[in-house]
């Protein structure tokens, strides 16, 4: 890795290569406050807010360190441009057509600074989206003709972009196959390209793309091996048969992300086979990985316990429900698996990847109060409307997988309840002079408890200390619809008309985590508390203001329970305090226009 101190923009550059945006604005951010930032440095940090989605703030701080003074650098003057177009294609009608002209004319001024053939093909596609076919035929000319002069990917994808303004199709297929056996660039690359040239076909021609299509991504499950009869669900006689039928699907659909627990039996055997054929591996462990290997794996002999261990060194990431104890607490494993599934969600959506299900099942339905097991897993996957390949445990050939009803686990009350967390805070409040308090109680919260009071049915707990909220929802669509509601209603304010700063704005971070739901004898009422707690109170700080940010438990929930209805886009890692690791963030935005407010 480059050394920051010495080498910062390489730094940005790899941080920015691996979607590690929170990381590169914070380097770059940084370097600007020691006046030690040069052109590079602001650009990659204003990049980085871009692709976070964090477009006003992206707007204003690329004013705020210069970059529009900068009249002679590629780079910089496109970034005006790619926000300009983000901001455009969130419009309709009219004035998402102006919005694409401006944009347009933005890169225009990037080519002009440089005759890059990147500038000219961005303003050959956004012509073209605005219906400007001259101009659009001019760029898209210009681009192919200097990008004909370079052998990469980039060169011949940008040549397969302009034939598609220019409407020859065929060229356009042929420029794809070459930039594919040319190599040299990233699967998410190729992601970015795939979605860039379907928005120029307006979703038909999709067999052009084919190059393209990305590999299978899937959730994994199924019964552990037993080594106590030869008529359980899962006998040893059955491993090496379920082992080559596993690895067969795993070719066949060309699976290369998986995401799954690593239990004894069913589990680790598809790990395995994915790890075989190069794929990425992700692991989700119920609680603390000894105590797993205690509960799940050491009684079916040593040799899982060491397989399980090859397995998890070689695993790209491994995510724990908790950090702590089983204490008997099953709803943790349903937890997991919820969470497993919703992390293949995430990563199908970000590589608009096909999306399959392989569980070694038996093919007995689960109870209608179960908690965790194969049966609720295959009856999720069922009605998400996955690719379910059913592998069977036993001799018996695998049932056809019918309308399963999904089980609804009710916990004990004295285990873990999942829950989400919202916690927000103004900022500006700590300025507000005495006189604005008042209008700042009055209007500030009153909206505030007008939403919390529309979304009274789902709301655990709420909470206020001034400038900051605490809420808890049993539902985490309904947290976020919430979410957005307070946003809406901040967003409504006339600030100045009611005496308060304009530049006001409400930050909002949520977690969806286990946590132990008692009576709080300070306050005498039930509160949440646990170190799921501790971790969505260090989600809010980093959140853009406008902006609504959850952890990856938050975005994989969301992609199983409303992923129609919400997107969550990856915007880095946060490190937790006191050396316990980092979880993934996300960017949550809805997907409708109006939530259940």
């Amino acid at each position: 890795m480059a050394d920051e101190a010495h080498d910062p923009v390489g730094r940005l550059k790899e941080l920015l290569g691996r979607s590690e945006y929170i990381k590169a604005f914070d380097l770059a951010r940084t370097a600007v406050a020691d006046n030690d930032a040069g052109v590079r440095l602001r650009h990659g940090g204003v990049l980085a807010l871009a692709r976070m989605g964090a477009i006003d703030q992206a707007r204003r701080i690329y004013a705020q360190w210069g970059l529009d003074a900068v009249i002679d650098n590629e780079d910089v003057l496109a970034l005006k441009g790619r926000l300009l177009k983000d901001e455009a294609l969130a419009q309709h009608g009219e004035e998402r057509r102006r919005g694409l002209h401006e944009a347009a004319a933005a890169y225009r001024r990037a080519y002009d600074a440089s005759g890059g053939y990147f500038s000219a093909i961005n303003v050959a596609s956004l012509s073209h989206l605005a219906g400007d076919r001259a101009a659009a035929g001019h760029w898209a000319a210009t681009a192919s003709r200097l990008a004909a002069d370079e052998e990469s990917y980039y060169g011949r994808a940008t040549m397969a972009e302009a034939a598609i303004v220019a409407g020859d199709l065929d060229a356009a297929s042929q420029r794809l196959q070459e930039a594919i056996a040319l190599q040299g660039a990233s699967l998410d690359a190729k992601v970015t390209t795939r979605r860039q040239l379907r928005m120029l076909l307006g979703g038909g021609n999709a067999a052009i793309l084919k190059p393209l299509d990305p590999p299978g991504v899937a959730h994994f499950c199924g019964h552990r091996l037993s080594l106590e009869a030869q008529d359980a669900r899962f006998p040893p006689s059955r491993e090496a048969a379920v082992a080559e039928e596993v690895r067969r699907l795993v070719a066949a659909h060309d699976i290369r992300f998986a995401t799954g627990s690593l239990a004894s039996g069913a589990d680790i055997i598809i790990a395995e086979a994915v790890l075989e054929r190069g794929g990425e591996l992700d692991v989700v462990l119920p609680f603390a990985q000894a105590e797993f290997i205690d509960v799940s794996v050491r009684s079916d002999g040593a040799a899982w316990v060491d397989r399980f261990h090859r397995c998890l060194e070689r695993a790209a990431d491994v995510h724990f429900v908790t950090g702590g104890a089983y204490l008997g607490h099953d709803a943790l494993f349903g937890y997991a698996s919820h969470f497993a599934l919703g992390l293949a969600c995430l990563r199908s959506a970000s590589l608009e990847a096909p999306l399959h299900q392989i569980a070694v099942w038996d093919g007995v339905a689960a109870a209608p109060d179960a908690t965790a097991g194969t049966g609720p897993d295959v009856a999720m996957g069922r009605s998400m409307g996955l690719i379910q390949h059913i592998v069977s445990p036993n001799a018996r050939p695998p049932q056809p997988v019918a309308d399963l009803p999904v089980p609804i686990a009710s916990p004990d009350a004295e285990q873990r309840q999942r829950r989400t967390m919202v916690f927000g805070d103004l900022k500006g409040f700590s300025k507000l002079r005495d006189e604005q308090i008042p209008p700042y109680v009055d209007h500030v919260l009153g909206a505030i408890a007008r939403v919390l009071d529309r979304h009274e049915r789902h709301l655990v707990f709420r909470n206020t200390w001034g400038d900051g909220l605490f809420l808890v929802f049993d539902n985490v669509s309904a947290a976020a619809d919430c979410a957005f509601a307070l946003q809406g209603a901040m967003a409504a304010l006339d600030w100045e008309g009611i005496g308060l700063p304009g530049g006001m704005g409400l930050r909002l971070g949520m977690h969806y985590g286990p946590v132990f739901e008692r009576t709080d004898h300070v306050l005498g009422r039930r509160n949440v508390f646990g170190e799921h707690v501790s971790r969505a109170a260090r989600v809010e700080p980093i959140t853009p203001e406008g902006q609504v940010y959850g952890t990856d438990a938050t975005a994989a929930a969301l992609a199983v329970d409303a992923r129609d209805r919400f997107r969550s886009e990856y915007v880095g890692r946060l490190p937790l305090a006191k050396g316990y690791g980092e979880f993934r963030m996300y960017a949550v935005s809805r997907t409708t226009a109006k939530g259940d407010d």
